[in-house]
């Protein structure tokens, strides 16, 4: 197997999520949100992912261990 060959096999997942992330943002959008609203699903995905601590308020589950929110203590 050519070292090619393997660093394609392992990025292949990071690329089928990049690929999942444009379709949820470039799919048609549900009511009441309008196509305009691309740009702002957009911007709030960036937002999530780099000031996650800004949600922890709403939604208290994110500063918990993944462990313990599937019903299992650590």
């Amino acid at each position: 197997m050519s070292l090619l060959f393997a660093l394609a096999l392992v990025l292949l997942p990071f690329s089928a999520l990049g690929l999942l992330l444009a379709w949820h943002i470039a799919r048609p959008q549900r009511s009441p949100a309008d196509a305009s609203n691309r740009l702002n699903k957009a911007r709030l995905i960036w937002f999530a992912m780099s000031r996650e601590d800004l949600f922890v308020g709403t939604f208290p589950w994110l500063a918990q261990d993944e462990l313990y929110n599937v019903g299992r203590e650590p």
